[in-house]
């Protein structure tokens, strides 16, 4: 595809004119995939005495980097998702690795990068709009939903999948071929395909090596996707309990007094997902329209590590970020079959985050599985007023 080496060559061509030592200024960055290079953007700027990086695909920048030298190497530390990029800096260029703790285990991706920006293209009228997507993992069928459209940086998609959506995709088209991908820091996903006539084929790259074929048809309004409110269920009749340790380690329950009497809404969450980092701006929202009213919002925190001494830093964290003013507890696991197992009053459980809604009387009325951000642009709408609609109802009864 003519769109996969013009990416790989922008990458691998010569640099711009030297422009000093100094780090500041753009980087077309790539992180080398067994499928092609996943393309995104380092914007290196100082800040309060030192240098800080945005990593960017297309318009967002969201995620934040402190830049240090450690001895011969420049390391680009993405606290967030504890993952750094430690590089050596040659001239024009940054040659290095990436490495995550990951939310099934560390891992490790090569990393390069020179000056300048990708370049910028947009898709064809026909690629643009919805499609239903579906992939086949060794014979196993599973659904999603793409969303391609043409922004002031070039193509953009939406990626939604039945646990919500991947955050904003970035990247450009080459006549009837296109690739899009993310990378925050966390996530590590791209997406390549073909215009064959009325079909999309292509296939879906997650980390360094997992490639998945799909076939992809346009969007006829039916659901395609399970309802947010279909995929996990709960216990309805008796109430909900549990019992976690919170950041002091004193454990919590749903008698605890700051509790009682209150709509809670529970945040099953991981300081690891990008998809929790989306959602807290809405959370927060709606915190401080309804918390006077007796809306109450509790936080379970699914880590990595069991261990609270590498846990319970990394929710500090999460909680430092935004501000977070109500309490956050050390839930376990993000093992999705071990969460559900500290969760016994739900069944299906599978997203990161979900929601639960927790009436004055201390039953679960609602589960809303995943989160579609900003992103997701009309569902994101969506899921921000079915929220609201439900703590409505619940503060209205007695």
């Amino acid at each position: 595809m003519r769109l996969l080496l013009a990416l790989a060559a922008a990458l691998l061509a010569a640099p711009a004119p030297p422009q000093g030592p100094s780090l500041e200024g753009q980087w077309r960055a790539g992180l080398d995939l067994a499928g092609g290079v996943l393309p995104f953007e380092l914007r290196i700027a100082p800040a309060g005495g030192a240098l800080s990086a945005a990593i960017c695909n297309g318009r967002d920048g969201a995620t934040r980097a402190l830049i240090s030298r450690r001895g011969d190497s420049i390391v680009v530390d993405i606290a967030d998702y504890a993952a750094t990029i430690t590089v050596a800096h040659r001239g024009d260029s940054l040659t290095g690795m990436y490495r995550n703790v990951g939310n099934r285990g560390p891992r490790t991706i090569p990393f390069r990068a020179a000056r300048g920006r990708w370049p910028r293209s947009t898709a064809p009228a026909g690629l643009l709009g919805s499609w239903d997507a579906t992939f086949n993992t060794d014979g196993r069928l599973s659904p999603r939903v793409f969303e391609f459209r043409n922004g002031a940086e070039g193509l953009e998609a939406a990626f939604l999948a039945n646990s919500g959506d991947y955050g904003l995709f970035w990247g450009g088209a080459d006549g009837a071929g296109f690739r899009v991908a993310r990378f925050d820091g966390t996530f590590v996903f791209m997406l390549e395909g073909r215009l064959d006539g009325d079909t999309l084929r292509g296939t879906y790259h997650a980390g360094l090596r997992t490639q998945t074929p799909y076939t992809a048809v346009r969007s006829t309004g039916k659901p395609h996707l399970v309802a947010p409110t279909a995929l996990t269920s709960a216990d309805t009749v008796n109430p909900f309990r549990f019992a976690f340790p919170d950041l002091e380690g004193r454990v919590v329950t749903q008698d605890d007094p700051r509790l009682r009497g209150k709509v809670l809404m529970i945040d099953i969450f991981g300081s690891w997902c990008s998809t929790c980092h989306d959602a807290m701006p809405d959370l927060l929202d709606l915190h401080k329209r309804y918390g006077d009213r007796g809306l109450e919002i509790v936080g379970f925190g699914y880590e990595v590590s069991p261990d609270s001494g590498e846990a319970n830093p990394l929710i500090r964290r999460f909680r430092d970020k935004f501000s977070i003013p109500w309490l956050l507890l050390r839930a376990g696991i993000n093992v999705t079959e071990e969460t559900a197992a500290t969760l016994p009053q739900l069944r299906g459980f599978t997203a990161y985050p979900t929601t639960l809604f927790v009436g004055r009387d201390g039953r679960i009325r609602q589960v809303y599985a995943g989160f579609r951000g900003p992103a997701a642009g009309a569902q994101h709408a969506k899921q921000v007023e079915d929220f609201n609609r439900l703590i409505e109802a619940l503060l209205a009864e007695r």
